[in-house]
């Protein structure tokens, strides 16, 4: 007895190691690429990892604890579907996180704008055929800035899209590289002094991220993200350049 149960916990013991080490190479490349930053914590990122990760790290090895009898017949057949099942439940996780991943970061007049990957449709992909904004970028969200359309005709059709809920920043034919406005960004960016008055109980957050961009108060200003629903954060930017610093979960307005 007491051999049978070091067996089911050496096989579950080993199912769970290879699993774990699964679930750590997709979370690398999870927070590193697509969700980076403070973009994991409050884009959703890590409450659907952790809920596939605790699904299919655990649930998996467990039934294998339970199964496993050395010499079994048909052993193998009963992993084999285990393994199937549970990398076809981490490969659906995998891609509805892949699906919703931030796409770009749009710089649209004193604000940024978070475009997840399944927000912009299709067709407006089409219209951005031959630019290098025709498709939502592999390897994590793209900094971009926006150009309102001269013609009239476009304007209008823009206008009256985002009373659907399709703004500007869904239009990729209207992106341009974000260095063509970084220095409006630095012109529209506001203190980091008013980043603390928005986060008084903060304080040793900002000095953390001060301190881990190398920079003085007077050196980093701030400008807004809308990231979602009910879902703002803060871009840091050099004062002086425009340069995107980091982004952070703080907040960059209050509401009176």
């Amino acid at each position: 007895m007491k051999g049978g149960l070091k067996a089911h916990a050496r096989a579950g013991g080993i199912h769970l190691a290879l699993s774990a080490l699964i679930a750590t190479s997709v979370f690398l490349a999870i927070y590193l690429y697509w969700y980076p930053d403070a973009l994991f914590d409050l884009a959703g990122g890590r409450r659907l990892f952790i809920l596939i990760a605790a699904v299919d790290v655990t649930i998996g090895p467990l039934i294998t604890f339970i199964i496993f009898v050395p010499g079994k017949r048909g052993l193998v057949f009963d992993l084999a579907v285990i393994a199937f099942l549970q990398m076809a439940a981490l490969t659906y996780g995998v891609y509805v996180l892949f699906e919703s991943r931030p796409a770009y970061i749009v710089f649209v007049k004193d604000r940024f704008e978070l475009v997840r990957a399944n927000q912009i449709p299709a067709e407006l992909f089409d219209e951005a055929r031959g630019t290098i904004y025709d498709r939502a970028p592999l390897t994590g969200p793209k900094i971009v800035s926006v150009r309102f359309p001269s013609d009239r005709a476009e304007a209008e059709r823009i206008m009256m899209s985002s009373l659907a809920g399709i703004d500007i920043q869904l239009f990729p034919r209207h992106y341009i590289a974000y260095a063509a406005d970084r220095s409006l960004a630095a012109s529209k960016a506001q203190p980091i002094a008013k980043l603390r008055q928005f986060n008084p109980e903060s304080a040793p957050k900002i000095d953390a991220l001060l301190a881990g961009l190398h920079r003085r108060d007077d050196e980093v200003r701030f400008l807004p993200m809308r990231a979602g629903k009910a879902l703002d954060l803060t871009v840091l930017v050099d004062a002086k350049t425009g340069d995107v610093l980091r982004i952070a979960s703080l907040r960059p307005w209050t509401f009176e």
